[in-house]
């Protein structure tokens, strides 16, 4: 990650009052859509940025620098500076939540608003548009095939799983959707966004900025939002689409990741923040590390591509007064480092709202930002931590050995540093006896058993205030009375999770459906015909732009971001066809469902139920052969039985059919043929007799393939060879 050194031209603007001569509108140019704001307005937005970055500075970046901390066990306390061992509690607590919260990609569900809509449609007639009432609820199919495709294809659930992530270790997590189009920043760097497409990104909470007379839990009321990211001095000059001022953009030195430790973990200082040097000063870790450039070769570090430059994209409200005149708002990207903004577009952008969706959990309404969860219990991790180290120091201190020796007798020091040194000790004393000369003592057996049962304490407090008990994990609990408490436990262990499933299942909703007015503004229609036909949806073979307009509510399962437990689905799946087998076999139900317009489809069903049950072979379930509804026939069978016809024709015996043979096509070449005999009242002629005695020799071998296919396991008896003709 690039740090930022210095806010480079800072002074060039914020020294200066803003003029209150006129309101200094820009005209319209290709960087500034209709005037753009006002210098004022400039001025006024800037300095609101400040107080956001101050905001996140101050406030949020400590919490997320010590709970990443915590998180990878990296973390000591003042008071655990003499710790021999750090326990991470954190770690597993976040591990446990996530895949309870969150798993999967969830399918969306979309309903519309209203049964009909009004679009205008082309009129061959008059070869005009005009107003037509459509079905919404075809629409809404079509809307939510497009959606659940999408999701695939931008990677949704990448990005959402590092939200949730940011959501438990952060008071927040920060998910920024947008279209890589021509307005705002239109360069975006991840490989997997294309130009003219929708995307979501999550953004860190450092780096999102809003409004700062509001807080987080009112969002919906800021005057406006935004993201901050920074771009390559190069590349910023480079971008023709951009009001950039060469002159004035210098950018900052980048790269400034400190590099060192890994060298000094390996020496054995792991964990230690200091180091001794010299005559017994010491020196921190920190002053051995190096930043990234003292690396590179000579005039790199001097070049446009070490400098980086701070980028806002800002998406600004229109205020009371323009919103009475009808205009939606801005869209700028600015940096402090000129006084003009480098773009400035109207708010075009048709999806509700601002283009970011918050994620937390502990929601403070009347705080600046939310209560993270690693404060809620990292107090008391802290506090297991000292226990289980002074445990290990009583452990320690009572496992030592202590030897006492009386003075006379010994033979001189040697003895003394063996029993020291403790290696196959060997002390000589004066004498035939040693009686009285040497006692050994051990203090084992006297550790405080008082440590553990606060250890127990604890982690009981732990589990309480985390939510993430040894039920949860899977461990096995020791003593349980009964099947019903543990029933009991589940049930009260549960109701966390399902209550944070539901928020994020708000958060998912909102965030669909916000994509989904992206998705009918900027997806062309020829895409969106591709992704509806791959989905056979038969009745919008070819939509227009107007059939996938009507106003939708989103819906998500739940169960749709857990683990997939394909029992409960087989479960359901069954439950589903016994009640359209029900239906289909009461006939004023069946009435009733035709006279509605609707039916049932068993094959869609039927498939799903095959996948969820693990049974993927395709012969199983399978379409029909053209073979097998009267359609195309194999050449070589055609050609038999012309030749066949041409030999019966001339007075030959015609070729005995085979078993392997398509009955059905040869029949049907015979059959015309007799009947036009038929028809010429040749009825009594060799060749008609020849013909209608084939064709019943081929019926009888097509009866017997249909059965032997209709029972494999019966065996059926061998034919007697059968002589057309003689």
């Amino acid at each position: 990650m690039v740090r930022r050194q210095q806010y480079a031209g800072f002074s060039k603007w914020t020294d200066t009052l803003p003029s209150t001569k006129g309101d200094g509108r820009r005209k319209e140019s290709k960087f500034f859509a209709d005037g753009g704001l006002s210098k004022d307005q400039v001025w006024y937005l800037k300095n609101e940025i400040l107080m956001a970055e101050t905001i996140n500075r101050e406030e949020i970046e400590p919490i997320m620098v010590e709970s990443l901390q915590r998180y990878m066990g990296k973390h000591t306390p003042k008071y655990g500076y003499n710790w021999d061992i750090i326990l991470n509690e954190v770690y597993p607590i976040v591990q446990t939540n996530l895949p309870a919260i969150f798993f999967r990609t969830p399918r969306a569900f979309l309903k519309p608003r209203n049964k009909t809509y009004i679009a205008k449609v082309f009129d061959p007639a008059s070869g005009k548009k005009i107003d037509t009432e459509m079905d919404s609820q075809k629409s809404a199919n079509t809307q939510e095939a497009i959606l659940n495709y999408v999701l695939e294809q931008i990677k949704y659930k990448r990005e959402t799983r590092k939200c949730l992530l940011d959501a438990l270790l952060f008071p927040h997590g920060i998910l920024w959707h947008g279209y890589k189009g021509d307005y705002g920043m239109t360069e975006e760097q991840s490989i997997s966004i294309e130009d003219e497409m929708v995307f979501v990104k999550r953004i860190c909470p450092t780096r999102f900025l809003k409004d700062p007379k509001v807080n987080f839990s009112n969002l919906d009321e800021a005057q406006w939002v935004g993201r901050k990211f920074q771009m390559l001095l190069s590349d910023l000059v480079e971008d023709d689409k951009l009001n950039v001022d060469k002159k004035l953009i210098k950018g900052y030195k980048g790269f400034g990741e400190k590099v060192g430790t890994a060298s000094l973990n390996a020496a054995g200082i792991n964990g230690v923040q200091s180091i001794q040097t010299g005559g017994g000063d010491t020196t921190p870790l920190l002053g051995m590390k190096k930043n990234l450039l003292d690396f590179t070769k000579d005039g790199f570090a001097e070049s446009p591509y070490a400098n980086f430059v701070d980028v806002y994209e800002i998406y600004v409200r229109p205020t009371r007064k323009e919103k009475r005149d009808g205009k939606k708002g801005r869209i700028i990207l600015l940096t402090f480092e000129q006084p003009e903004l480098l773009r400035d577009n109207k708010w075009e952008v048709e999806a509700k709202g601002f283009p970011v969706q918050i994620l937390q959990f502990n929601e403070l309404p009347d705080a600046m930002v939310g209560l993270n969860d690693v404060d809620t219990y990292k107090a008391i991790a802290d506090q297991k931590n000292i226990i289980v180290n002074l445990q290990l120091r009583n452990a320690q201190e009572n496992s030592k050995l202590y030897v006492a020796l009386a003075m006379g007798g010994l033979t001189g020091e040697e003895s003394i540093q063996k029993i020291q040194s403790g290696d196959q000790t060997i002390i000589l004393f004066e004498g035939d006896s040693v009686a009285g000369k040497m006692e050994v003592k051990s203090g084992a057996g006297a550790a405080s058993s008082e440590l553990y049962l606060i250890d127990q304490r604890i982690q009981k407090n732990l589990d309480d205030k985390s939510g993430v008990t040894d039920l949860r994990k899977g461990v096995l609990q020791s003593g349980e009375e009964s099947a019903t408490s543990v029933k009991i436990r589940a049930a009260n262990s549960s109701s966390r999770p399902a209550y944070r499933q539901d928020i994020m299942k708000d958060f998912l909703q909102d965030s669909f459906l916000y994509l989904v007015e992206l998705l009918k503004q900027y997806m062309p229609v020829e895409d969106a015909v591709r992704i509806v036909g791959s989905l056979d949806l038969q009745w919008s073979d070819k939509p227009t732009e107007e059939e996938i307009q009507a106003d939708v509510d989103v819906e998500i399962d739940a169960i749709s971001m857990l683990p997939e437990s394909p029992e409960d689905e087989v479960a359901m799946l069954e439950q589903a066809l016994t009640m359209m087998i029900q239906a289909l076999t009461q006939p004023v139900i069946m009435e009733k469902i035709q006279q509605e317009g609707m039916m049932f489809n068993f094959t869609p069903l039927i498939q799903q139920l095959l996948m969820r049950m693990k049974i993927k072979d395709p012969s199983i379930f399978r379409t029909i052969k053209p073979e097998e509804s009267q359609g195309y026939a194999s050449v070589q069978q055609l050609k038999f039985a012309q030749a066949n016809v041409e030999a019966i024709m001339h007075g030959k015996p015609p070729q005995p059919p085979q078993p392997g043979d398509d009955h059905q096509a040869q029949i049907a070449v015979y059959q015309p043929i007799l009947q036009l005999l038929a028809e010429a009242k040749q009825q009594n002629t060799q060749a008609f007799q020849m013909l209608s005695q084939l064709i019943q020799i081929q019926g009888q071998m097509l009866q017997e393939a249909q059965q032997k296919e209709a029972n494999p396991g019966q065996q059926l008896r061998p034919k007697k060879p059968v002589t057309v003709g003689t």
